[in-house]
């Protein structure tokens, strides 16, 4: 009984037909994946600058808000600076404990 021959495996991956460098069909594959890879590029440029963008914007708000933070913090600390001299207010501030 002879042995099988294993048939040898294809060149090119499945449903690939090979194409001659020299070929129409093949300039129109190339030009079509160079405009396809072309777009690719410029819309992942295009997204890489919005989100700068937006991480600008962000740190701009942050830095904003952390004056804003500030400029109300310090606002807190001159109206219980006051409060502490009204003898009252002074004895109920002592409760809570947080701001004395």
């Amino acid at each position: 009984m002879a042995s099988p021959c294993s048939p040898l495996p294809p060149l090119h991956p499945k449903g690939k037909k090979a194409l001659s460098k020299d070929s129409v069909e093949y300039r129109l594959r190339r030009e079509r994946n160079n405009i396809a890879v072309r777009k690719s590029r410029d819309k992942a440029k295009r997204r890489n600058l919005e989100t700068q963008q937006k991480a600008l914007e962000y740190m701009a708000e942050n830095e904003r808000l952390r004056a804003e933070y500030d400029q109300l913090r310090q606002e807190r600390d001159t109206l219980l600076g006051i409060l502490r001299q009204t003898p009252e207010a002074a004895n109920m501030l002592k409760g809570i404990g947080d701001f004395a």
